[in-house]
């Protein structure tokens, strides 16, 4: 494989932008509208849609060509024979393609060279054509590696970097314009010297075209290296837990436009969370985290930055690894652990035990194995044995320890010896254990544990807590302890048993989502498999998983697993299901248990003063009154929908000081 250092330092060269590994791209499906009748020649302004011949002379240019179908699109960029071209070929035709022209421009002994641009019905649709022809590059099976580098000019264009099993490099640059996806390739072969000018003949190419978008509406705005420190810094300053580290977004999910003297800024940050964060300012002001998109249809973000964007009605904006676990733009090695599927092993005792969990996670889909590494302050020593193994084979290995309490401590050092084995991420199992009054012995106890976990394996440790699925049913269970704070755990994985539950899945499900979502932290679920579900089951809890963008689900356990019960964990689907929202319980006087504690706790960060007692009394009422009126709310004293959104953004600073 040839390195991509000098091939990627021409570019930077050229183009002066910032570069970085992309991973997730940010789709998002609009509603279906007319097209017009797809184009059969080339339109009368083709030659404008195309390089001129004269930049990059002493090639010779070809005829112009039209290209009428995805097939004809997609053929340079994917072989008829790969076994992903049909996909291919559906997600172009789905994309609502009209038309467009290509022409190639040769020149003996030098890399090849071709440019081609294609119309679409709707900006939007031109967005999702461009990531069509992103995943036939990333799919194709002879890529080894690739690197996309973010462009500043024009603004939101991608130059796609593949170094091929063979030794060529494939350099191919998309950008969107309007209606228009535009795209420049140069394919040099083993041996020979890559272009290095694709990205500056794309920003050439977008400052010909006829029909540039009016400068009086939004605009897309580039996306630099400044830019995203910026935005990480604005991330760090907000960070519920108070971290001050400025971590940058994820490569390759960052959009930024202006519209009406303000700028907007959209990017994912390193984590767990499926759902980008939405940022503004009014320069020569910073950047803001406004939060997330705010739900289906994205209503934070202004129409016409929507449509900039090449967002419509659909949220969150990226591929779900639950559905599709084999997309390569679901997932990525850059994501955290608990994205994408896994499986649960509890005991490794036979021989074989390792080699057989290898074979079933890595055929059926399961990107994380989750293994016992302790119980209570016993650490196994199962999993310093199997880790190699599992991840020689490519696999995320997490540990899991089952707790007690009674020992808080010393379970927290159990726990972190798997975390120095090298576990990928952790999980605290904690159950029924652990229930009792506010600020009694299991409060206490779990915020010692927490404290000790996060003073041995770090603040930015993945760490994830297990537990009942139904925060309402299990109101004296200390949900807040493990997950708020700075120690808190990043993720939580509720145990949906419905087969135990002996309910349906849709129920478990949407139970599970509303008393979960006052925690403010993702949700990555996990089946069971123990109870004999069945397939039609197990595929209906990730479509739903999925609706509701939750970032990863797993399963218990991997022993339990029946043969007829694997391909539906895995193996991709075809989901029906509309993007579900946020949905948060409703709270009022009398109730009690630790989502009121919760609310007593965003509360108080947002200045109202209100006792932490875990009881909805006259005093909780008046704050959430207070809270209300400050935002605008109608003031009912009743903790909704609509008041715990906004209950969980990050407060001011001078409200956070008040506390």
């Amino acid at each position: 494989m040839r390195a991509l250092a000098p091939l990627l330092a021409g570019v930077l060269a050229v183009t002066a932008a910032g570069a970085a590994a992309q991973t997730v791209p940010v789709t998002v499906t609009p509603p279906p509208a007319a097209a017009p009748e797809p184009a059969t020649s080339a339109p009368a302004d083709a030659a404008l849609r195309v390089l001129d011949p004269a930049w990059v002379s002493p090639r010779t240019a070809g005829a112009i060509t039209a290209l009428a179908t995805p097939a004809q699109v997609l053929d340079p960029l994917l072989a008829a024979s790969e076994r992903t071209r049909p996909e291919a070929e559906a997600r172009l035709a789905s994309s609502q393609m009209v038309g467009g022209v290509a022409q190639s421009y040769d020149q003996p002994g030098a890399p090849t060279l071709r440019a081609w641009a294609v119309q679409f019905a709707t900006p939007s649709a031109a967005r999702r054509g461009a990531e069509a022809m992103r995943w036939a590059l990333r799919v194709r099976s002879d890529t080894a590696t690739q690197t996309v580098i973010e462009l500043s000019d024009p603004a939101g264009a991608r130059l796609i970097v593949t170094a091929d099993s063979a030794g060529g490099l494939r350099t191919v640059a998309l950008a969107t314009l309007g209606q228009w996806t535009y795209g420049i390739e140069s394919q040099a072969t083993a041996g020979q010297q890559p272009d290095p000018s694709v990205a500056s003949l794309v920003g050439r190419l977008a400052l010909r075209q006829p029909d540039r978008p009016d400068p009086a509406g939004a605009q897309a705005k580039g996306v630099d290296d400044a830019l995203r420190a910026d935005l990480a810094r604005a991330y760090a300053a907000a960070d519920r837990k108070g971290s001050t580290k400025a971590i940058p977004p994820v490569p390759g999910t960052t959009q930024a436009a202006t519209f009406q003297g303000r700028d907007w800024a959209l990017a994912r940050f390193p984590g767990v969370s499926s759902d980008p964060l939405l940022f503004s300012r009014t320069p020569p002001g910073g950047w803001t985290v406004v939060g997330d998109v705010g739900g289906q249809g994205c209503p934070r973000i202004p129409v016409e930055v929507r449509t900039v964007w090449g967002l419509a009605d659909r949220c969150p904006l990226n591929t779900s690894p639950i559905s599709r676990p084999d997309d390569p733009d679901a997932l990525s090695g850059d994501d955290s652990p608990f994205r994408g599927l896994g499986t649960w092993v509890w005991e490794l005792k036979r021989p074989g035990d390792v080699d057989n969990v290898v074979t079933q996670a890595t055929t059926f889909g399961m990107r994380t194995v989750f293994v016992k590494s302790g119980d209570g302050v016993r650490y196994w020593p199962q999993f310093d044995r199997s880790i190699g193994t599992f991840k020689a084979a490519g696999l995320r290995v997490c540990a899991w320890q089952y707790i007690y309490g009674r020992r808080p401590v010393q379970e927290a050092r159990t726990a972190a010896r798997a975390v120095k084995a090298g576990a990928d991420c952790f999980v605290v199992d904690a159950e029924s254990e652990f229930e009792g009054r506010y600020q009694g012995r299991t409060y206490t106890a779990a915020r010692r544990y927490m404290a000790e976990l996060r003073r041995l394996v770090g603040r930015d440790y993945p760490v994830a807590l297990t537990s009942f699925a139904y925060v309402d049913y299990h109101p004296r269970f200390p949900y807040s302890a493990f997950l708020g704070g700075p120690n808190g755990a990043d993720v939580t994985m509720p145990q949906i048993y419905w087969g135990a539950f002996r309910q349906a899945v849709d129920r478990a499900v949407v139970r599970t989502a509303v008393s979960n979502s006052v925690y403010g932290v993702p949700i990555a679920p996990i089946a069971g498999t123990y109870e004999r579900e069945v397939p039609r089951d197990l595929v209906r809890f990730r479509c739903l998983a999925a609706a509701y963008g939750w970032p990863g689900a797993s399963y218990w356990s991997f022993q339990e697993t029946r043969p007829s019960q694997w391909p539906s964990l895995g193996r991709p689907v075809q989901c029906a299901d509309a993007v579900t929202s946020r949905q948060y319980p409703t709270l009022k006087l009398r109730k009690h248990g630790d989502q009121v504690v919760w609310l007593q706790m965003r509360l108080r960060a947002w200045g109202n003063p209100v006792p932490i007692t875990g009881y909805f009394k006259a005093q909780t009422r008046s704050a959430v009154r207070a809270f209300q009126a400050s935002r605008g709310l109608q003031p009912d004293g009743v903790a909704g929908p609509v008041t715990w959104a906004l209950l969980l953004e990050s407060p001011p600073a001078r409200a956070a000081a008040r506390r």
